[in-house]
């Protein structure tokens, strides 16, 4: 998918092809995985959202 004007990459095909490249490393994801698992178990994870990064809609609760 390229633009028109610049002959470049559009996002969507940008997102595809690095979605694609190499072969995904299931051990690392595995790793990552559990890295995630045990930091959010003993509460790393507890940092309040900044509201520049929250992208639940004004007023919402939910965690």
């Amino acid at each position: 998918m390229a633009d028109r004007d610049t002959g470049r990459l559009g996002v969507p095909a940008l997102l595809g092809a690095a979605l694609r490249e190499g072969d995904a490393d299931g051990e690392a994801e595995r790793r990552a995985v559990a890295a995630f698992r045990a930091a959010r178990d003993a509460g790393v994870q507890a940092a309040p959202t900044r509201s520049q990064d929250d992208w639940r809609p004004k007023g919402s609760s939910a965690p």
